[in-house]
């Protein structure tokens, strides 16, 4: 089996940077991005749109997760679980 190249640890600087600006979607990415960058010979901006784009996705990855979580929905409930005549939800009235 064939492993693949581990990409190079960022710079304790620039770790404390990402930190600091509270941006850990890019700092998880920025190792394999900028190893990548660096054998590709990407444009410098090709490689901060690539970052800052790990960063949007993985933010909008948590506000769902968080929304979900917060919305407190019922767990485990699926529509062939539905049992009408055990439901409080009454029966519409019958047209003639």
């Amino acid at each position: 089996m064939l492993n693949a190249p581990t990409a190079p640890a960022l710079p304790d600087e620039l770790d404390r940077i990402l930190r600091r600006m509270r941006l850990p979607y890019l700092r998880k990415a920025a190792p394999d991005v900028l190893a990548t960058a660096r054998a590709q010979r990407w444009d410098p901006a090709e490689l901060l749109k690539v970052l800052l784009h790990e960063e949007v996705v993985g933010r909008d990855a948590a506000t769902r997760r968080l929304h979900r979580k917060n919305a407190n929905f019922p767990t485990g409930k699926t529509f062939s679980s539905w049992r009408p005549e055990k439901s409080s939800i009454p029966n519409p009235p019958r047209t003639p």
